[in-house]
């Protein structure tokens, strides 16, 4: 069983100049106080959060509309895409796996950006990551059964092309491509996907946001479950693919 979600902390980077993450203990056993617990202060796009269509398509659908069928995907996919700082993720990109993406409702893009800059470089990781294009977006909408987009960078959008970035979520959230194959695409960012994580680890993929009322995204957790996790859980029926 695998965490695909990062930890909240007063260090987890933010996005270009976006407010920190701050969690303070309000009150302490070790002090006297009857038990433990914090506060929290972050946008709610800070860490690992999953954003709803609603978050750059207008009448499109929040996050506290969606059903929890929505986070739950049994046929997901991760593939390396590596790419470097202000790089794009473009159309041609995602083609060269095609085959893969055709069959998953959840596709993990690994980059290998957050493994190189997300705990030692994190004004890098915030401000000079990769992202996806327009292309990308659109290309990702002509698979029926994909649902949901996961990825190893802090956002969907370059910090080095905003317009690409606009695009690229409109595109993936609905907001564009009318006759699509599918309405909408899921897109969960600054996800842990490490280097040692492959197909045999997720068998199964749950996300759990946090869902306020309104709103376009959420804090997310988010985990992998192997079939021999499954089977432990009791979950019998399970079959080797």
């Amino acid at each position: 069983m695998r965490f695909l979600s990062y930890e909240m902390s007063n260090d987890t980077p933010t996005y270009m100049d976006n407010p920190p993450v701050t969690i303070e203990q309000v009150s302490s056993m070790e002090s006297g106080g009857i038990a433990n617990w914090f506060s929290l202060t972050t946008i709610n796009h800070n860490g690992t959060h999953v954003e709803a269509p609603w978050h750059f398509v207008n009448d499109g659908r929040r996050l506290d509309e969606l059903d929890p069928a929505d986070f739950v995907f049994a046929s997901p996919v991760i593939i390396d895409v590596t790419k470097g700082r202000d790089d794009l993720i473009t159309r041609e990109d995602l083609e060269a796996h095609s085959r893969a993406i055709e069959g998953s409702d959840v596709l993990m893009v690994r980059t290998g950006f957050a493994a190189r800059f997300r705990d030692h470089e994190p004004e890098t990781y915030g401000k000079a990551g990769p992202g996806f294009s327009e292309s990308a977006g659109h290309y990702l909408r002509e698979f029926p059964k994909l649902r949901c987009l996961m990825m190893d960078i802090i956002s969907a959008g370059a910090p080095a092309h905003p317009e690409e970035g606009v695009e690229f979520h409109r595109a993936a959230l609905g907001g564009t491509d009318g006759n699509a194959a599918n309405a909408f695409v899921l897109v969960v960012e600054d996800c842990r996907l490490d280097a040692d994580l492959t197909a045999e680890d997720l068998a199964l993929v749950v996300l759990t946001p946090i869902r306020m009322r309104p709103s376009d995204a959420g804090l997310c957790g988010a985990v992998g479950l192997s079939r021999k996790d499954l089977a432990g859980l009791g979950f019998r029926h399970v079959q080797e693919a």
